[in-house]
């Protein structure tokens, strides 16, 4: 991987599937990947802040540090401006459609929108909840807007029992996802391509 020395932001939505962005993050670091955590609210559920600050070897983010006056910028600035690419894992439905109508009303919300980094989603939802007309609407929405790439969901066994689609990408998938992002910076030259 020529991945040593890039620089990522993971943002992490509330989903069972948070555990498997654990070994993304640890197969990124030990390819040398510069990491940084922001985990919402929700995130804070399933997953420790403490596991992802240990994993990426910095400390982690979520909404009690937003506005916080040791920082000399504000944090999401920061944040935004310091990545070279996003990796939204497990994207939530929640998140999704912020992200589709421009809100931003978390730490999560508002580093994407402060940033022009290229941003990989990598959905995960019960098979109900993603099939939604609405959240199908929304995804279409994102994936017509370049700066956007996506991973998956894949199909199979769910955390709910219910076999479909909607199961986060396989933490391999992920990582090759993003550095293909990174060696291209987001474009997709060939994308509609056809020989």
């Amino acid at each position: 991987m020529g991945l040593s020395g890039r620089r990522v932001l993971i943002g992490l939505g509330g989903g069972i599937a948070a555990y498997k962005v654990c070994e993304v993050i640890s197969t990124l670091f030990q390819a040398g990947v510069e990491l940084r955590a922001v985990l919402t609210e929700a995130a804070r559920e399933f997953i420790t802040p403490l596991t992802i600050s240990t994993l990426c070897r910095h400390a982690s983010y979520s909404d009690a540090d937003f506005w916080q006056p040791v920082y000399k910028r504000p944090l999401h600035i920061t944040l935004g401006e310091w990545a070279e690419a996003i990796l939204l894992a497990p994207l939530t439905a929640n998140t999704l459609g912020k992200l589709a109508h421009g809100l931003a009303d978390n730490l999560l919300t508002n580093t994407v929108l402060a940033s022009r980094c290229p941003v990989l989603l990598a959905p995960a939802a019960n098979t109900e909840m993603w099939e939604q007309a609405a959240v199908q609407r929304n995804w279409r929405q994102l994936r017509q807007d370049s700066r956007y790439l996506t991973v998956g969901p894949g199909s199979g066994l769910l955390a709910c029992d219910r076999v479909g689609a909607g199961r986060l990408a396989e933490p391999g998938e992920i990582v090759a996802a993003l550095e293909s992002l990174l060696l291209t910076g987001g474009k997709q030259d060939l994308t509609g391509k056809q020989l």
